[in-house]
């Protein structure tokens, strides 16, 4: 059985237990104690008979019309359901669904344990701590990894950590030597004294015994393989004075780590006092040497976050693509931020954070936030293990809501200080590359299949890029964007900022006024976001897709975006609604 019942009652000793014989009385006296809600109730030869609950007490009282001190605990003992130490962990918990506490008894029928609703939440909340704690010392090891391969500005050499990492997890190494003294071997048992090796050619040769795997990211390694790329002896001078530590102690602990990681990923048993303070202290120490100290005292780099960031030429601007090449005046209107979103009651809770690092513009590569500005941000509290444990920053598309959010708008935790309460967020580089790629190329097939009258500005890494604006001539209110929005959404829409809040609803109203004529006309069904509580409004039409699809979905998510964007343009462009928003501008 992977999950027995013996689990949960490991090492808690002999339960307090009431006679048959005993009063009520007495039994309840234990009961209140302990600050107990029932008690297993045995015989003389320890076998089980039920419970007495405080529920049973009164019942029995109220149908014998006895007081407490007239009954036996015999009276009030009612039946109980009972598992063996080696049933199923789980089938045990079914049960606790549809009563308070069930008994362990051995084959023999003697009472070995109780499990109550409270043991079973303790004892998973105890091992997500544990492995909580297992997350924010893997998490503290990857920031020192990446130390050697970061600059001054905290982007990592991605290339030269592939390197380290196919270095680190070469799992044929061994294997090669091995091959090449079994070669060595065979030529001399043929006849040749000194046989010559070509490493080389051992090297091809063992691909036919452990073909090469193809190298993993450095974000699904594991704790073992951050252990290697940790106290790789390429490496290790960097760490050796900062730990004042033989690296051999340093990996006695990790191990250590690992061992206990892999007994609470695989339920094998709870783990001893011993381990769970290896836990603690291997995340203490690691703590007082963070990777931000290892940056300033051993690579000399003073970090003083957030970090600089890449300036933007005012002037000119130029963007280089297989697809679209041009160069181009920066553009001389205010910048705007078509950041804002409708939020729903289905949205999580961390989106307003997400929506908040969508707005910052194109040269703010970094913001640090404190844990308590980010509750501002959210207009909610952030749960306690946020304050307590590293992990919950962890960059993890998959199991952490909150990091889903922000890495969907491109931007990832590049530091985070607990002592300090502070983290930093950096823009994703790899992301803004893709984002200038994409909209290069949608430009490029506009500008090839139609006479649209597009902005000569180049992409600049933001998730979003401005089409064109209007009115031809006069303040730019009216902006057409291609926006990737959350939820894995692409749209074109319709940017309605005078600048003042009140004149962008009355463009609204008015337009939306015609919303059926507009609708049909664009055939198909558009979203009219007023925004109340923002100073612009959008009028947008989506379709899913996200930057981060394959190739080919991506293929088709622009061919959409240049016949939307036309249609829009189109409709939404004439004469009228230019002089609606002039009219605007102007009061009249």
């Amino acid at each position: 059985m992977p999950y027995p019942v013996e689990n949960l009652i490991e090492g808690r000793g002999t339960p307090t237990t009431a006679h048959s014989g005993d009063s009520a009385q007495e039994a309840l006296a234990l009961m209140v104690e302990h600050d107990f809600s029932q008690l297993p109730v045995i015989d003389d030869a320890s076998q089980q008979l039920g419970m007495i609950t405080y529920e049973s007490i009164l019942r029995a009282m109220s149908n014998f019309g006895a007081k407490l001190d007239d009954l036996q605990v015999s009276n009030a003992t009612v039946g109980a359901f009972t598992y063996d130490p080696e049933d199923d962990l789980f089938d045990l918990l079914n049960r606790l669904k549809e009563t308070n506490a069930v008994l362990i008894v051995d084959g023999d029928g003697r009472l070995s344990g109780i499990v109550t609703s409270y043991d079973s939440t303790e004892y998973f909340r105890r091992r997500a701590e544990d492995m909580m704690l297992v997350e924010d010392i893997e998490s503290m090891v990857k920031d020192l990894i990446l130390v050697p391969f970061t600059n001054e500005t905290g982007d990592v050499h991605q290339e030269g950590l592939a390197v380290a990492i196919e270095e680190a997890t070469d799992s044929t190494e061994a294997l090669r030597g091995r091959f090449q003294n079994a070669l060595r071997d065979y030529l001399k048992c043929r006849g040749e004294e000194e046989p010559r090796i070509d490493s080389e050619c051992v090297e091809n040769s063992c691909y036919h015994l452990a073909p090469k795997q193809k190298a993993r990211a450095f974000d699904e390694l594991g704790l073992w393989e951050y252990t290697e790329l940790l106290l790789h002896p390429g490496r290790w001078h960097l760490y050796g004075s900062f730990f004042d530590l033989a690296p051999n102690f340093l990996r006695t602990m990790l191990e250590g780590v690992r061992d206990t990681r892999n007994m609470l990923a695989h339920f094998r048993g709870e783990i001893s006092t011993a381990q769970r303070d290896n836990l603690r202290f291997c995340a203490e120490f690691l703590a007082r040497n963070p990777a931000e100290q290892l940056m300033e005292r051993v690579l000399g780099i003073p970090v003083s976050w957030p970090l600089g960031t890449t300036s933007t030429d005012q002037a000119h601007t130029k963007v280089a693509e297989a697809v679209a090449a041009y160069e181009a005046p920066a553009d001389t209107d205010v910048p705007i931020v078509p950041a804002e979103e409708v939020l729903g009651p289905g949205d999580s809770r961390y989106a307003p954070l997400a929506i908040w690092l969508r707005s910052r513009s194109a040269d703010q590569n970094r913001v640090r936030l404190s844990f308590q500005r980010i509750e501002e941000i959210i207009e909610g509290d952030l749960p306690a293990s946020a304050w307590k444990h590293r992990s919950w920053w962890a960059n993890d598309a998959v199991g952490h809501v909150q990091s889903r959010e922000w890495l969907d708008v491109g931007w990832r935790v590049a530091q985070i200080n607990m002592t300090e309460e502070k983290v930093t967020f950096a823009r994703i580089k790899e992301r803004e590359r893709d984002y200038i790629r994409f909209f290069s190329t949608v430009l490029a097939d506009v500008r090839e299949a139609t006479e649209f009258p597009l902005r000569e500005l180049s992409p600049d890494g933001q998730s979003w890029h401005i089409a064109a604006k209007l009115p031809e001539d006069g303040p730019k209110s009216l902006q057409f964007i291609f926006s990737f929005s959350r939820g894995r959404r692409l749209r074109v829409e319709l940017y309605i900022d005078t600048g003042d809040k009140e004149k962008n609803k009355l463009i609204f109203d008015q337009l939306h006024a015609s919303r059926d004529r507009i609708g049909e006309n664009i055939g198909d069904e558009l979203s009219w976001e007023r925004l109340n509580e923002a100073r612009a409004c959008r009028i947008a039409w989506y379709r899913p897709g996200a930057i981060t699809d394959d190739e080919e979905t991506l293929r088709q998510v622009r061919a959409w975006a240049v016949e939307a964007m036309v249609s829009f343009y189109d409709e939404l462009a004439g004469p009228s609604v230019q002089a609606l928003s002039k009219a605007e501008q102007s009061g009249d």
